[in-house]
């Protein structure tokens, strides 16, 4: 009978173990399944492209403000104050600073203080610095001899602590000293052997973030030595051959095929910009548009007496509905460098399957050229009732995004982490030397946390 009775309780024991056990599974298997299935809605802006000019640095138009330096001239800070009354729009100047009073002469202290001064007046403006010494009207370089290149070093060796300590505004040292005109006859009178070292010199005293200006993509191959326009896939080194850009002071629609080639390859990974040449075929607003686009021309001077300028100014724009209506120096103010607009974005999630949702968003770059500086880019997310920040930083170089071409940023989101609720999502992209952020070709308003993409619901 007490064995029996014992058989009976083993029997209610597993019974009990067994509907515990089964409970747990139960428990555990609600909680797995309550942490797998979340359901997100998304819900994107409506992007629509604007045709408002935006206030990006490094592109668009310059202006050129010329400096002579001698011993008994002194710089008046206050004319650049001046001059921002009338050049409030532009975010690029050109400084050209005449050493010719020192053209058999080592600079100053006078010449030095003064250059530092100059550089430290436009360096409080929000503009970047075009920067280009020259000779006019000195003996030191005779228009019938071969130049004396030796106080052209020196010089060079004088000013690069002066430009080391401005490097971050200055953009680009345009030229080598010795060619006021990039193309003019003291350049074509140097050596190759000249050329490359006066180029390789200045650049190596030179802060490895300044890009330095040369004639155009012949010049290129003269100083780097190269047969052809190295791979973009190594760019942003700092070495010599991802530093030269083209200053071209008369950009022309007139190159020949190999020619055009050489200077699209080149701009994919510097700068390329001047001023318009002698071309009376670019007074043609199609072909104008063209030749900048297939050149990838990011900066031009906006010379008021320039009939080509005064051409495009006179020409209605229609091709592009976007831009229909406009003039057409209108519609190169909003081309000239990059120019960002998003197209489209959207999530993608399986509750089942993913761990992590994914945000892809679409950005087009409509400009003529891209941008040679790298900028910072996040995607933010704020919590619409508690107002908490969510700030997920994008590993992508935004100097890959090509003109006329669209890229696609795709972040991971851990939807599982956050707190249910409402999300408003944020694209930030800022530039890191001044903090200011990079504005978008879109309608959207730009607000605090960037403009905004769309609205995420997790439930």
């Amino acid at each position: 009978m007490a064995k029996h009775r014992r058989k009976k309780y083993r029997g209610l024991h597993f019974l009990c173990g067994l509907i515990l056990f089964l409970t747990l599974i139960s428990i555990v298997g609600f909680c797995l399944l309550n942490y797998r299935n979340i359901d997100i809605t998304f819900t994107p802006q409506t992007f629509t492209a604007s045709n408002e000019p935006l206030d990006n640095p490094y592109c668009g138009w310059y202006r050129t403000y010329s400096y002579t330096i001698a011993e008994d001239v002194t710089f008046d800070a206050s004319t650049v104050s001046r001059a921002l009354t009338t050049d409030n729009t532009t975010r690029l100047c050109l400084l050209k600073i005449d050493l010719g009073a020192y053209g058999n002469d080592s600079l100053s202290d006078h010449a030095l203080s003064e250059i530092t001064a100059i550089l430290a007046s436009w360096s409080s403006t929000d503009k970047q610095i075009l920067l280009r010494f020259c000779y006019e009207n000195t003996p030191v370089l005779p228009s019938t001899e071969s130049p004396n290149l030796t106080n052209v070093y020196l010089h060079m060796e004088q000013l690069s602590p002066i430009i080391n300590q401005y490097a971050g505004h200055i953009y680009a040292l345009e030229g080598l000293f010795v060619d006021e005109s990039l193309s003019d006859t003291v350049a074509s009178r140097l050596t190759s052997d000249e050329l490359a070292d006066l180029s390789a010199y200045y650049a190596s005293l030179t802060d490895d973030e300044i890009y330095l200006g040369i004639h155009d993509s012949t010049q290129y191959l003269t100083v780097t030595g190269q047969t052809e326009i190295p791979s973009a896939k190594n760019a942003y080194d700092g070495s010599l051959a991802y530093r030269l850009g083209i200053f071209n002071d008369g950009i022309t629609g007139q190159l020949s095929e190999a020619g055009l080639r050489a200077t699209a390859a080149l701009s994919q990974f510097v700068p390329h910009g001047g001023t318009m040449g002698d071309d009376a075929s670019l007074a043609d607003l199609t072909t104008a548009i063209d030749t900048l686009r297939n050149q990838q021309v990011s900066y031009l001077e906006s010379t008021d007496n320039n009939a080509i300028i005064e051409a495009w100014k006179n020409t209605t724009y229609d091709d592009d509905p976007v831009f229909a209506g406009l003039t057409g120096y209108d519609y190169m103010t909003t081309h000239l460098g990059y120019r960002y607009v998003v197209s489209s974005a959207d999530f993608s999630f399986d509750t089942w399957h993913d761990s992590q949702a994914e945000l892809t968003v679409t950005i087009d770059n409509v400009g003529f050229s891209s941008a040679y500086r790298r900028f910072e880019t996040s995607i933010i997310l704020r919590n619409t009732e508690t107002e908490e920040m969510i700030t997920l930083p994008i590993d992508m170089d935004n100097r890959t995004w090509a003109p006329s071409e669209a890229a696609t940023i795709r972040q991971a989101i851990d939807v599982r982490a956050y707190d249910k609720g409402s999300y408003d999502i944020f694209l930030m992209i800022t530039n890191p030397a001044s903090g200011e952020v990079i504005c978008l070709g879109n309608t959207m308003p730009l607000t605090p946390n960037g403009y905004q993409l769309g609205t995420l619901v997790i439930d």
